[in-house]
């Protein structure tokens, strides 16, 4: 279960900072620093840590530990991000997101009551699982001379905190907008938003904007399997609905205005509009030394951000993003050659999204959105048993050239059902023992696509198969 934590702020005198990192301290620092009650006592302690390494040493590790940590991890958690993330996860814990489908109504009837009352209605259930996959640390260097100058004011152990807080917090926060931004350019520029055209180059366009934003956000509070990735019957009310806009395009619209449009009060809708600078630059270059090591974030491509260019803004549940924390520790090195201590701030988070929440992107009208009229289909693996053999399929890369969605489901023909072959809706195709040849078909929306015939005899791993709009 994610918690979030309280939101904690430095309101403490250096006084009273001392004296709760004395209260905690260990006997040997109690007796050597005295309990102060004025500011002419603040350099007397000043005087003894800067003589004694270890003690120096244990007020540091308590300065960064005990408050500057504690600090940062409420100030990053209390973002302007603060409503996407969901907490803080035990153990490292794997999310598994469930979402059960609602139940098919039937009609009344006496005759076949027999048959219904033992018989089991299992609930039709999809599952996400999100997996911690960002660990990464922020190092910290504290010279002796920053801890001398602590003590040269009645406000130095503040600025001294204030210091440590600012690289951390700053850094930690760019790279949470940073992750925001890529989940959104990823999803968006692949498919996986459902996109909606709107004029933006006069007021009349602007005007006939806004009427879509409310339109839309309406819409969301209906059932709808139209504006998810998984195509399932969902809802988005008001209260989770997030708006983001690029700062230049936001400015163009009174924010009145746009309170209006999402039908929410000016407040409410400030809380619930989220800026993002432009859709079209991202800082790839901040996350070259991860991608060079780890397989944590790819790179975001030009032909990524040639097609956010034509995003406006985008509408999404809060639920879609899945970002948790599962790790925030600060370790720490004493490096007596140098007069430092080295401090590492590590963050590991999960960072995914949910494939059973609304997304959906406006983009200008002149950005093309239609469906597009064949989809290619990679054969990534085929497992074969006595009895049966299973072929994935996935869908390629090369499809992501337009913002039009590609939010598929695979079908169960009819054909499928009178040959035993079992079609998963993401891609995995089961044919039983003495069955070698299939003719798939996949839906978004409502229009179909049919594939080209699957024929085991034939069928090899890295396979294209192309499936054209009917």
């Amino acid at each position: 279960m994610a918690k979030r934590i309280a939101n904690t702020q430095l309101n403490g005198r250096t006084i009273d900072i001392l004296n709760v990192i004395r209260t905690n301290a260990s006997y040997e620092y109690q007796q050597n620093i005295p309990l102060i009650n004025d500011a002419q006592g603040v350099p007397r302690v000043g005087e003894t840590l800067y003589g004694n390494p270890t003690l120096a040493n244990e007020f540091i590790n308590a300065l960064v530990n005990r408050i500057a940590l504690v600090m940062v991890n409420s100030a990053v958690f209390y973002s302007p991000y603060n409503i996407l993330l969901k907490g803080f996860l035990e153990f490292g814990e794997t999310v598994e997101e469930i979402f059960v489908k609602i139940i098919k109504v039937q009609e009344f009837s006496a005759e076949k009551a027999v048959t219904r009352e033992f018989k089991r209605t299992m609930p039709d259930v999809q599952s996400a699982f999100h997996t911690m996959n960002w660990r990464v640390l922020y190092p910290i260097t504290i010279q002796r001379e920053d801890l001398k100058r602590a003590f040269l004011s009645v406000d130095g152990v503040e600025s001294l905190i204030n210091s440590i807080i600012e690289q951390v917090y700053v850094s930690a926060q760019y790279d949470i907008f940073l992750l925001t931004k890529y989940m959104l350019i990823k999803a968006i520029s692949h498919g996986k938003a459902y996109p909606i055209s709107v004029s933006t180059t006069d007021e009349a366009g602007l005007k006939e904007t806004a009427s879509k934003f409310r339109g839309t956000s309406n819409m969301l509070q209906f059932m709808k399997d139209t504006y998810n990735e998984a195509g399932v019957l969902t809802t988005t009310p008001k209260e989770r609905q997030v708006i983001f806009m690029d700062a230049n395009f936001q400015a163009r619209f009174d924010v009145n205005v746009l309170a209006s449009a999402f039908n929410m009060e000016k407040a409410d809708f400030m809380g619930r509009l989220l800026l993002i600078d432009d859709w079209n630059t991202f800082d790839n270059a901040r996350f070259d030394e991860i991608r060079e090591n780890s397989d944590q974030i790819e790179e975001v491509t030009a032909e990524e951000l040639a097609l956010m260019a034509s995003v406006k803004a985008v509408l999404v549940d809060e639920n879609w993003f899945q970002i948790y924390d599962n790790e925030t520790v600060m370790t720490d090195q004493r490096v007596a050659s140098g007069l430092y201590w080295n401090y590492f701030y590590h963050t590991w988070k999960t960072i995914s999204h949910s494939p059973f929440s609304n997304i959906i992107a406006f983009v200008e009208d002149t950005a093309e959105i239609a469906l597009s009229e064949s989809l290619s289909f990679t054969v990534s693996g085929i497992v074969t048993s006595d009895v049966s053999t299973v072929v994935n399929l996935e869908l390629a890369d090369n499809n992501s050239e337009t913002l039009a969605s590609t939010n598929y489901r695979f079908v169960e023909t009819e054909d499928a059902v009178t040959d035993g072959i079992a079609v998963h809706p993401y891609g995995s195709i089961i044919f039983p023992s003495g069955k070698t040849t299939f003719t798939p078909e996949l839906l978004i929306g409502t229009t179909t696509y049919t594939g080209t015939e699957l024929d085991l005899a034939e069928l090899e791993v890295n396979a294209t198969i192309t499936f054209t709009k009917e």
